[in-house]
C-alpha cells in the first residue's frame, strides 16, 4: 500500500489516537530532516509515524501554547475582576489595575504605610491613618486595599453630598440606609480629611460610622493632608487631625490603628505632565 503524505499537524494527530488505539505496524529506517535517521513505525493502513523527537519537540510546543493561553485568559480574567470592584469602589481609574508591588516607597515613612495596608489586606483587619504631604502615594495604597478586600474609598465631600442629597425629594435612600451601607462595607477608606469645612453634622457621622466598624473590627483607611496638634508650628491651625473628630472617635483610634505621617517627594510634580503657555 502506498504511504499516505499528510501535513505535520495532522500526522501528529493520528499519532495522539495511535497512542489511545492498539494499531499492527511494521518497523522502517527513515531519515529526519532535522534529527537524522530514526526507527520509523509505519501502520497498517500506511500512516508512518513522525520522527519520535519532532514529536516530542511539537509537544512541547502545544503545551506551551496552551499554557500562554490559559495564563492571558487568567491575566484577562484578573483584569476583568479589578476593573469591575475598581468602579464598584468608587476607585480612580489611574488605580484600577495598581498593586502593592507597584508603589515603591522612597521614605521609611512610606514603607511603613505600604506594610500596613499589606497587613491590613491579609488580615482584613485594623485601622490605618494616613497623613502627610500631596502625591505621597495615600490614596493609591487605599485604592489598592479598597479594590482588593472589596471595599470602597470615598472623599468626605463625597459622603457629605450623599447624604445631603439623601434628604431631597428624589432620594433613594435616607441618611441611615447610606451611613449603614458605609458601615457594612469589608472595607471603608475615607479621603481628603479636613478639605471641607468641619461642622457638628459631619463629625456626628463620622463618629457613628468610625464606632461601629471599630467594633466589628472592620478595615479603614483615613486620609488627610493634615497634622497632629502636637506637632503644628502654631500650637493650633485648620490642619491638625484633631479638630475633625470628637473625643470618642480620637480615643478608638488608640486601639490598633497604624498611625503614618508622610513627608515625601510629590509624584505628580515629579511626572510634571503639565502643559504650560504664556504669550510674550
Amino acid at each position: 500500500m502506498e504511504e499516505q503524505e499528510i501535513p505535520a499537524q495532522i500526522r501528529f494527530k493520528i499519532l495522539d489516537d495511535f497512542k489511545s488505539e492498539p494499531q499492527k505496524f511494521t518497523i522502517e529506517k527513515r531519515v529526519c530532516e532535522k534529527h537524522g535517521e530514526y526507527e520509523c513505525k509505519v501502520s497498517e493502513n500506511g500512516i508512518a509515524f513522525p520522527c519520535p523527537k519532532c514529536a516530542e519537540e511539537f509537544d512541547k510546543r502545544r503545551q506551551e501554547e496552551e499554557r500562554i493561553r490559559n495564563q492571558k485568559m487568567i491575566e484577562e480574567a484578573e483584569r476583568k475582576y479589578k476593573k469591575e470592584w475598581s468602579i464598584k469602589g468608587n476607585i480612580s481609574p489611574e488605580f484600577y489595575y495598581a498593586e502593592l508591588k507597584d508603589f515603591i516607597p522612597k521614605t521609611k515613612a512610606q514603607e511603613t504605610a505600604k506594610n500596613a495596608i499589606q497587613k491590613m489586606i491579609e488580615t482584613h483587619k485594623g485601622k490605618v491613618i494616613l497623613l502627610g504631604s500631596n502625591g505621597a502615594g495615600k490614596t493609591m495604597l487605599a485604592s489598592i486595599a479598597a479594590r482588593d478586600l472589596r471595599g470602597a474609598i470615598y472623599t468626605v465631600y463625597e459622603i457629605a453630598t450623599m447624604i445631603r442629597q439623601s434628604y431631597t425629594v428624589k432620594a433613594e435612600k435616607s441618611e441611615l440606609e447610606i451611613v449603614k451601607g458605609l458601615i457594612d462595607l469589608p472595607f471603608l477608606a475615607i479621603d481628603e480629611v479636613g478639605r471641607i469645612a468641619n461642622s457638628e453634622a459631619v463629625q456626628n457621622w463620622f463618629s457613628f460610622i468610625l464606632d461601629k466598624r471599630h467594633s466589628r473590627d472592620l478595615p479603614t483607611v483615613i486620609i488627610g493632608n493634615l497634622h497632629f496638634k502636637k506637632e503644628c508650628k502654631k500650637g493650633g491651625c485648620s490642619k491638625c487631625f484633631e479638630n475633625y473628630f470628637d473625643e470618642d472617635v480620637l480615643s478608638r483610634f488608640h486601639e490598633n490603628t497604624t498611625v503614618v505621617m508622610i513627608k515625601a517627594p510629590d509624584e505628580r510634580r515629579e511626572k510634571n505632565t503639565m502643559i504650560f503657555s504664556k504669550d510674550e
